[in-house]
């Protein structure tokens, strides 16, 4: 009988379920270090506003201390750079309606849809306002004119062809410029957990970038870039997920209000 005959296979199988455990254990405790590792920081626009940012965000401010167990918050706009801020339209979910979406018109009035979604099926819309946002007006749209589909994300490419592009590919995120001849800039990039997702979109006048990553995020492009938090948490009310829940306009929509 030959040496490999009589040799034993067991110290081959142990061999290799310990170099299975290896490589399981280390794949585990890659995936638990990157669902460990914490939002990225950056500095806040609340704590130190800039003047020179021009330009009006809306989004949707959850009640932190609803009065009822039914969720709430208001329709908010902010300046860009950081303040002031005012609630233009508070909504509650008693209604079952999905959203808002929003979206500023061009003469600097406010859309606000709301949705709902029979049956499990798509959204439908439910209702829409305009808002004034200087008076705090509100105007409904007729029933004929409401739009038949949720809108989409805002403009990703300049009038340049300077085109924008969030990604985030396994544990690495990233803000990534691309010129019109198809040269990239990567402005950002940090590793982040596996729930982590940003988006970004241009301000109309193409002088800054709003990104969202459940926080809404100021992105100038000068070098160097700065990322610069203008709002701590978006929300809204229902399943919203399929909806864009913030919009931007490059005008000064609360100039001359105070600052503080």
């Amino acid at each position: 009988m030959s040496d490999n005959a009589s040799r034993p296979i067991w110290p081959f199988i142990v061999g290799a379920a310990v170099v299975a455990v290896a490589v399981v254990g280390f794949f585990l405790a890659r995936d638990l270090i990157a669902f460990g590792r914490p939002v990225p920081e950056f500095p806040s626009l609340f704590d130190a506003p800039d003047p020179s940012l021009h330009g009006t965000v809306a989004y949707f401010a959850m009640d932190a201390e609803p009065k009822t167990q039914v969720n709430s918050g208001c329709v908010r706009v902010i300046a860009a750079a950081g303040t002031p801020s005012r609630d233009v339209l508070c909504l509650t979910e008693e209604g079952g309606d999905i959203g808002p979406q929003l979206e500023f018109l061009p003469d600097g009035r406010l859309q606000v849809t709301m949705f709902s979604r029979p049956s499990d099926g798509p959204l439908v819309v439910a209702w829409e306002k305009i808002v004034d946002v200087a008076t705090g007006e509100t105007e409904d749209v007729p029933a004929a004119d409401l739009p038949a589909a949720p809108a989409v994300l805002g403009p990703m490419v300049t009038p340049a062809g300077e085109q924008i592009t969030a990604d985030t590919q396994g544990n690495i995120a990233e803000l990534v410029l691309t010129d019109a001849d198809g040269a990239a800039r990567t402005l950002w990039s940090a590793d982040v957990s596996p729930e982590y997702s940003i988006e970004a979109i241009w301000a109309p006048h193409w002088e800054w970038l709003l990104a969202s990553d459940g926080r809404l995020l100021i992105v100038t492009i000068d070098d160097p870039v700065r990322i610069r938090v203008l709002v701590e948490e978006t929300g809204g009310l229902g399943e919203y997920l399929d909806l864009v829940m913030y919009a931007v306009t490059g005008a000064d929509l609360l100039d001359g209000e105070s600052r503080s």
